[in-house]
C-alpha cells in the first residue's frame, strides 16, 4: 500500500515482485510530498514550450495532456512517440487501433492487469484530458 498523492487515504497496488518495484518507481515522483501534500505543480515554463498539436487539438490541450502523461510517469510502462516515451511493460500506445477516449478513460480510471487504477489519484477532468491527449497524438 502506498499513500495516494495529496490524499489521506491509501491505495493498494496489485503488484508483487519485480512489477511492484516498477510500479513504485513509476509513482515515486508523485509520492515525494504525499505525506504532507506538498506535491509541487509544474511551473509555467513547462507550459510555455508547448508545440502545436495535431489537427483538432489546441496546443494548450496537447501540452496539458503531455504534462499529465509525463508527470504521472506513464512512459515508464507505455511507449508514446509524442511524449518521447519508450516503456515496454504496458502496450505501446502509438498505432493501437483499440484506443478510443472511452477505452483510455476506463483503463486509467479502473486499471486492469498490471495497470494500476488512477481513479482515486487523478481527477475526472485530468483523466479526460489525458485520454484526449493520448487519443489525439497516438500515431494511427
Amino acid at each position: 500500500m502506498v499513500p495516494a498523492t495529496g490524499r489521506t487515504k491509501w491505495v493498494k497496488l496489485g503488484f508483487t515482485g519485480a512489477s511492484a518495484a516498477l510500479a513504485l518507481a513509476a509513482m515515486a515522483p508523485h509520492m515525494a510530498g504525499a505525506a504532507t501534500g506538498d506535491v509541487a505543480p509544474a511551473g509555467p515554463e513547462a507550459q510555455a514550450a508547448a508545440p502545436a498539436g495535431p489537427e483538432g487539438a489546441s496546443a494548450d490541450a496537447i501540452a496539458k495532456g503531455r504534462e499529465l502523461f509525463n508527470n504521472w510517469s506513464c512512459g515508464t510502462c507505455h511507449a508514446l512517440k509524442d511524449a518521447d516515451a519508450s516503456g515496454h511493460v504496458g502496450p505501446a500506445l502509438d498505432g493501437n487501433p483499440h484506443l478510443t477516449e472511452a477505452f483510455i478513460v476506463d483503463r486509467v480510471t479502473n486499471g486492469q492487469g498490471p495497470m494500476p487504477a488512477f481513479g482515486g489519484q487523478l481527477s475526472e477532468e485530468e483523466i479526460t484530458e489525458l485520454a484526449a491527449y493520448i487519443h489525439q497524438v497516438a500515431a494511427k
